[in-house]
């Protein structure tokens, strides 16, 4: 069994315990999956494919989409080029029809897109555990995608000079190169740790199980997205702008390199 195979064991076994069905999402226990094998469970439309088994990461919690191929046994290849979800089912957009229910396939990311995503989605963490620890300030919304980060602030007044700061830390930080870990919290466990959510909604509502991204010695948070293994893998997180957009609602543009 190899260590992914153990790993899924465990977690499935964690989930299983709690009362919480075994997830297909492949990405929810190894960020790092590239190319895997599965099979076609439902077609809409002609270009709406539902998979059994997906390592592609739906457009959602202000995080872009993954990209990438899904070739069929005898060598039919689409393009993926958009990943949803709806209604509770991760859903792949293909450039042309063909895909047919059962088909079994070969799905492949666009490794590079996904790499930059994930080390956007792990400095937005570094930035949001920063803002709250050392300003108290909470998340109101995020936008990331390959070339730019965004994150919104519920801060009063625009204070620059404390965001500069706030991202002047988090690099220092992130050249520690801390571990991140993923694992799983039963709800009402994780309702003990209020600063396991940095978002001003706080925690998810209605599931049973939580996930958790853990930086550590630094920083958890209940989250459901793609992340590096070290924060070195980040880079160095550049300021772009801050702006006002209202009372108790900063937004800061930065980059990462």
């Amino acid at each position: 069994m190899s260590d992914q195979e153990h790993k899924t064991k465990i977690v499935n076994k964690q989930l299983s315990a709690i009362g919480e069905p075994m997830t297909k999402a492949l990405y929810m226990n190894d960020s790092y999956i590239t190319t895997w094998k599965t099979t076609v469970e439902h077609v809409k439309d002609g270009k709406y494919i539902v998979l059994k088994d997906t390592a592609f990461y739906p457009n959602s919690g202000g995080v872009d989409g993954d990209t990438g191929k899904i070739t069929t046994m005898d060598g039919r290849s689409y393009a993926v080029i958009f990943t949803g979800k709806f209604s509770g089912k991760i859903s792949h957009e293909v450039d042309e029809f063909g895909l047919k229910k059962h088909d079994e396939v070969n799905c492949e990311l666009d490794w590079t897109r996904r790499y930059h995503l994930m080390r956007y989605h792990t400095a937005a963490h570094v930035l949001s555990g920063v803002f709250f620890q050392s300003h108290g300030l909470m998340v109101t919304g995020n936008q990331l995608t390959t070339d730019k980060g965004r994150i919104d602030l519920n801060m009063d007044e625009l204070d620059v000079d404390l965001i500069k700061k706030t991202i002047e830390t988090s690099n220092t930080l992130i050249q520690k190169d801390l571990p991140v870990e993923i694992y799983y919290l039963p709800l009402k466990e994780a309702q003990n740790d209020p600063s396991l959510s940095k978002l001003a909604t706080g925690l998810p509502k209605g599931i049973k199980t939580l996930r958790i991204v853990d930086i550590k010695g630094f920083d958890r948070q209940a989250d459901g997205g793609c992340h590096v293994k070290t924060l070195k893998e980040i880079g160095m997180i550049q300021f772009q702008k801050a702006i006002s957009k209202g009372k108790n609602f900063k937004r800061v543009y930065f980059t990462i390199n």
